[in-house]
């Protein structure tokens, strides 16, 4: 099951589907077109990945923070906003960037008092008449208890607080993986980079932070392994906001969210759900294999892979 679901992270899919792609079928019947012709018009929610996190134990956060590869060609790591300083040795966090996404790793002492082993994922929503704090996302069922609660978060830069982003997720469900999806007001761009921004983007907010002189390039996909309750609610999340199932084995699923692929593995054996594997592609070709006390990174030629034990 390992392999083909690594599989599935690695290699283009024979699907051409996603939450701004829906599925395409054969016009075999009239029946089938006007489900496409709808399929597009209840699409309207336009979803993509901004980052995650991931909380390492000590060791294995120590060795990649001193590690002079990872820092001084694999990619630009940062204590984050609003300076995006370079990390040091006290840093209990570090911000790992890549084109369009990154990866926010955690320490045992950060700040946000995460536990070693817990884990989220950022996904960023888009509205076509732009930022507002009443947006809220368009879900293809009323009634439901998903995505109801929501959050407001606000940044002070250069003494003056500015709203960041609105998120929505689901209240009440006890997890060790987190989903959450946000709009993101441009204004706060123009605040972090001093300068008038209308739209807001992953790609914007990250242009001083990307180095694209280092390897990483960008995230392509994230291999996740749930209990029950994660499968359910990550899945019914997706499904709800209007992004297509690409792929089924059994209880394995594959979703594709803007190009990224999401696989979402049960086991039901499992008491915390956890991210086992993020894949991402390279600026440079490299073979190089990085082991960490609980983390592997492989690369092969332009890919690169995470391994989380």
């Amino acid at each position: 099951m390992a392999r083909l679901s690594l599989y599935f992270l690695l290699t283009p899919l024979l699907f051409c589907t996603s939450c701004n792609n829906p599925a395409q079928q054969d016009n075999v019947s009239i029946i089938n077109e006007k489900r496409i012709v709808d399929t597009f018009k209840k699409a309207l929610n336009n979803v993509s990945l901004d980052h995650f996190y991931i909380t390492l134990d000590s060791v294995t956060f120590t060795q990649l923070k001193g590690s002079d590869f990872i820092n001084s060609q694999y990619a630009n790591l940062d204590q984050g906003i609003p300076d995006f300083t370079p990390i040091n040795t006290a840093s209990t966090s570090a911000y790992l960037r890549g084109k369009r996404q990154y990866i926010e790793i955690l320490g045992p002492q950060n700040a946000f008092n995460e536990p070693v082993g817990k884990s989220g994922i950022g996904f960023a929503l888009s509205e076509k008449k732009g930022f507002s704090l009443a947006n809220a996302p368009e879900l293809h069922e009323t009634g439901t208890k998903f995505l109801k609660a929501a959050d407001t978060v606000s940044f002070s830069i250069n003494n003056t607080a500015a709203v960041w982003y609105k998120a929505f997720y689901t209240y009440g469900m006890a997890t060790n993986l987190s989903t959450w999806y946000a709009y993101y007001n441009p204004e706060f761009l123009g605040h972090l980079h001093d300068e008038e921004i209308s739209e807001y983007t992953s790609e914007a907010f990250l242009k001083t932070a990307y180095h694209p002189k280092k390897m990483f390039n960008e995230i392509t996909g994230i291999e996740m392994h749930c209990n029950l309750a994660d499968h359910f609610r990550i899945a019914r999340e997706l499904q709800l906001l209007g992004c297509t199932l690409a792929g089924k084995n059994n209880n394995d699923l594959l979703y594709v969210v803007d190009g990224i692929k999401l696989s979402i593995r049960l086991d039901e054996t499992l008491d915390k759900s956890k991210i086992t594997t993020i894949a991402a592609t390279l600026n440079a070709p490299d073979h190089r294999t990085i082991t960490f006390k609980n983390l592997t990174i492989k690369n092969t030629g332009y890919q690169t892979v995470w391994s989380l034990n």
